[in-house]
């Protein structure tokens, strides 16, 4: 990962609004317009490669650099997404949406939802979310039953 991409869940959340800003928002489903209706090289989407897209969307591109529809693998970048969309999730719960466990997909998906007021969501959540890099997760400690002398069932 670069210097200039997003290390934080403030920094991630407000480089997503500036990407919505400059590319477009695709309410979904999905994570991007796929586009499908440009057929001529003189498009603007064909050209750069940059979709409009989803929150989802537009943050996965703030931390990867362009809209990407493969999964996250870098554990850095993996722990920072789930950094700022679970303070999204957190910041829509308590400011905008009461009692929605998963807020951000219906919140986006409302009726007469537009453009500006995702851009502002994204930017008030930026404006409370955490400064710091995200907290490293604990890593995955295989269990070894065999060392126990457990042998593991089989389960039909």
């Amino acid at each position: 990962m670069t210097s200039s991409l997003p290390q934080s869940p403030t920094d991630t959340l407000r480089a997503a609004a500036s990407y919505l800003r400059r590319h477009g928002w695709h309410p979904g489903p999905g994570l991007y317009d796929p586009h499908d209706g440009c057929t001529h090289g003189g498009c603007r989407v064909v050209r750069s490669g940059m979709y409009p897209a989803s929150i989802y969307g537009a943050i996965r591109a703030a931390l990867l650099g362009r809209p990407r529809w493969y999964a996250i693998t870098d554990p850095t970048t993996a722990e920072t997404y789930a950094a700022a969309v679970d303070h999204l999730t957190r910041h829509l719960r308590t400011r905008t949406v009461v009692d929605l466990h998963a807020a951000i997909l219906p919140w986006e998906r409302a009726p007469n939802r537009t453009r500006q007021q995702v851009i502002t969501v994204l930017l008030a959540a930026a404006d409370t979310a955490p400064a710091a890099p995200a907290a490293r997760l604990a890593p995955v400690i295989p269990l070894d039953t065999r060392r126990r002398g457990i042998e593991p069932r089989r389960i039909a």
